[in-house]
């Protein structure tokens, strides 16, 4: 998807909003494998608007490159840190605008689907990264599909995530085509809203890529038929899905 031919960033951040217990018990994973003596120097990849590029920083206490193609995204992210330890580049992942061996670590958050060869962007991950490095993805896979909460709302949207995802078998053979091992790997459960009220409200906003891709038709009545659950719900019936995180060491 072309962010920069969408409205996506301007509600992206509200759409696709991480709570902050959800965002440091996810660092805190990462943080736990990977000894922050040895990270001084982070790419985070497909940064989009920088939800989780100063968070990176502070938990390790390291400078970071933000790398992203939409313009329009990078342009929310420049307005969320001054720190003289973040900067900001657009570029694709598979031709990265960095020195061979310059970083320790690269993140990447919900990214996966969105490359066009993720073949080639982990070798230039590979390329940057220094000996022994670490690439920490955080992404859903087609393992956990059934574990989407909207489903059963919105009858077209299986057959788009599918189309989208890849799975964890075919993860692990990209990266170790790329010159990789993997050093750790979870599956959790993540928060995505409080209640479904909060969900709807979410959704409404079309940041999330998939939803955004439905016909407009199906979209409205999906909607509308998730309110009408919201209203029959619990409301302290927190919504989520089943994330994975992977940790995987250059050889």
């Amino acid at each position: 998807m072309d962010y920069d031919k969408t409205n996506v960033p301007e509600t992206y951040d509200a759409g696709r909003e991480i709570s902050g217990s959800e965002k440091s018990r996810m660092l805190a994973y990462f943080a736990s494998n990977i000894s922050a003596d040895k990270v001084a120097a982070i790419l985070d990849l497909g940064c989009g608007t920088g939800r989780l590029t100063q968070a990176l920083s502070d938990t390790f206490d390291a400078g970071v490159v933000g790398v992203d193609p939409s313009q329009k995204m990078l342009d929310q992210a420049r307005q969320k840190t001054a720190s003289q330890r973040i900067t900001f580049k657009r570029a694709a992942g598979e031709t990265l605008p960095l020195d061979d061996g310059s970083v320790d670590m690269v993140f990447m958050s919900m990214v996966l689907h969105h490359l066009n060869d993720p073949q080639q962007t982990f070798h230039e991950c590979q390329r940057v990264l220094r000996s022994g490095g670490h690439v920490c993805l955080r992404n859903t896979v087609t393992d956990e599909i059934p574990s989407y909460p909207y489903l059963d709302i919105f009858p077209s949207i299986r057959s788009i995530i599918e189309g989208q995802l890849i799975s964890r078998a075919q993860l692990e053979q990209f990266m170790t085509a790329a010159g990789f091992e993997r050093a750790a790997h979870q599956s959790v459960w993540g928060e995505i809203s409080g209640g479904w009220q909060a969900f709807a409200d979410k959704v409404a906003l079309k940041a999330d890529s998939f939803v955004a891709r439905l016909e407009e038709q199906e979209f409205v009545s999906g909607l509308a038929a998730l309110r009408e659950k919201a209203g029959h719900s619990d409301p302290n019936e927190r919504v989520g899905q089943n994330v994975d995180r992977f940790i995987y060491r250059r050889l």
